[in-house]
């Protein structure tokens, strides 16, 4: 299995750089690309952000980019230092809730951080990030509702002409998402990702997310169900 593995990434490299994406288990980059331009985009889970190549090809006007590590955080804005000055960047270092003003501990992870959450991996992580685990570091965050971050900024999703939410914050999306209450009905589309499985300690499954996307008028769109994958991303889209 390990050797099959292998033999994949290394085909994956031999594919031209614009057809990779054909190849992901996830297919909404290829949705966003029809779907383009997209105007505005609010990513909640920045980490280094990494997408903001992809999101100014998308037509981004103004990406709001939030990250809760404040360690990362420094890494995100220097990395968005040199970026396209046709595109307005944002950024904002807190943890995101349902609801502002909880303190809550944040468990940092090995590596670039990208998997640093809330919660604690799971046995089911930790079988398929063999590499990556919690280092012991546990910081105390204080939180803030997207809501509040979205007017301490000046943000107008109404306004935009299509808008993105993207939400990738190790099993805490539900919580991201149901701050917005009737405020995510602004979003044209949402990247979101999900789990089938449990990775994080008490966080959220795709069944939950996609009940509640479903409840306020969107459809999954990037994914047949079938096809989901058991962790990775998947678009909605504002039925």
């Amino acid at each position: 299995m390990q050797s099959l593995k292998r033999l994949e990434r290394v085909a994956k490299k031999l594919v031209p750089q614009g057809w990779r994406k054909h190849l992901r288990a996830s297919k909404y980059e290829l949705l966003m690309e029809r779907r383009a331009p997209i105007d505005l985009i609010v990513h909640v889970g920045a980490h280094w952000g990494e997408d903001a190549a992809f999101y100014e090809l998308c037509g981004a006007k103004t990406i709001l980019w939030i990250e809760a590590d404040p360690d990362t955080y420094q890494k995100l804005t220097k990395a968005l230092a040199g970026r396209s000055k046709t595109t307005r960047h944002v950024t904002e270092n807190t943890l995101v809730s349902a609801t502002g003003g909880e303190t809550l501990t944040f468990n940092r992870f090995n590596g670039d951080g990208a998997s640093s959450s809330i919660y604690n991996s799971t046995d089911v992580y930790r079988k398929r990030f063999p590499h990556s685990h919690e280092t012991g570091e546990v910081i105390q965050l204080t939180t803030h509702s997207l809501p509040d971050i979205l007017a301490r900024h000046d943000v107008d999703v109404r306004g935009a002409a299509r808008s993105m939410l993207a939400v990738d914050v190790q099993g805490h999306e539900l919580s991201v998402l149901k701050g917005l209450g009737d405020d995510l009905k602004q979003f044209h589309q949402c990247k979101c990702e999900v789990s089938r499985v449990p990775m994080y300690e008490g966080g959220a499954l795709f069944e939950d997310i996609d009940a509640y996307m479903r409840s306020m008028g969107f459809r999954l769109a990037s994914h047949r169900y079938v096809q989901v994958p058991r962790h990775g991303d998947v678009l909605y889209i504002r039925a």
